[in-house]
């Protein structure tokens, strides 16, 4: 099983507007689509499409809490979760000449909270199972109760991949992961931070360039390209190379080939409108076009 943990989970809704639209007038009869969102929500949904066993952890609350969790379940991902008193958030993505995006604030958790679901996430564990962390924290939560986290689930699964930023990052791999998957902004952050290397697999997403992959034994680091797609929607590409890495490794697929398939992946979300959607006929296609080398 993959555990994809949501720590501030969301109702996505995308809307695909014409493109050359001046601004102040009012659009009717719009398309839309609404999805369960948050990066580890987006991991999930990833994995589900290729067939993979996932199960969506996180904090739900509130009318938009209930329906997140029924978007899920109609893709049947199941859920794992504690009850809070707040609302879970919503977020906004307009299609235009260019992707903006607007994220609602989520719920307050408080840690006593976050280590109810911690620990009910730790019973269900076995060893041969993976938890990737996404996303930006709630309020309440801190840097802390990151290393809380994995240094409580480390110990009783085969890896932890971290998809987070800043300080959350680093509380990550000073508490252990297995992998971060910063992009090339926040990636830089940590080298201005001074971070220090650790042990874990880094793999630095840069868009349509592909990944750059350091391994944690010292070897050189290894570019994996990307094949060249027309690109509409790159909003969840991200999390869907997390959750395609993941569920490789789960597989048993050595790391080079598990990150060629996330690229590979990740390149035939860019096409569709959708968040995290998979076109999985082009995914077939591309996965014999992704290569590896030097940087």
């Amino acid at each position: 099983m993959i555990y994809a943990v949501t720590f501030n989970p969301s109702l996505d809704m995308v809307f695909a507007l014409p493109p050359g639209l001046p601004p102040g007038d009012t659009y009717n009869h719009v398309p839309w689509m609404a999805h369960a969102g948050g990066k580890g929500n987006n991991v999930a949904r990833a994995i589900k499409q290729l067939g993979g066993p996932v199960t969506a952890v996180g904090f739900y609350g509130g009318v938009i809490g209930q329906t997140i969790q029924q978007l899920l379940s109609q893709q049947q991902i199941s859920s794992l979760t504690t009850a809070i008193s707040g609302s879970s958030r919503v977020c906004l993505t307009l299609l235009t000449d260019s992707v903006r995006e607007m994220r609602g604030e989520g719920p307050t958790i408080s840690p006593h909270t976050s280590r109810t679901l911690l620990e009910r996430l730790r019973q269900q564990l076995t060893p041969s199972d993976w938890v990737t962390l996404s996303g930006s924290l709630p309020p309440g939560l801190s840097a802390d109760d990151v290393k809380e986290w994995v240094r409580c689930l480390r110990p009783h699964c085969q890896g932890i991949i971290a998809d987070l930023a800043g300080d959350n990052l680093i509380a990550a791999c000073e508490a252990g992961v297995t992998a971060i998957c910063p992009n090339a902004a926040e990636y830089q952050d940590l080298l201005a931070k001074s971070w220090n290397a650790y042990p874990v697999h880094v793999v630095v997403t840069e868009g349509p360039r592909g990944v750059l992959w350091h391994p944690p034994n010292g070897d050189p680091p290894q570019r994996i390209y990307a094949p060249t797609v027309p690109e509409r929607n790159p909003v969840g590409a991200g999390d869907v190379l997390v959750g395609i890495l993941a569920y490789g490794l789960w597989q048993g697929q050595d790391w080079p080939h598990a990150l060629m398939r996330a690229v590979a992946a990740a390149s035939a979300s860019v096409v569709t409108k959708g968040v995290a959607d998979i076109d999985q006929s082009l995914l077939k296609q591309l996965i014999p076009q992704v290569s590896r080398g030097s940087p």
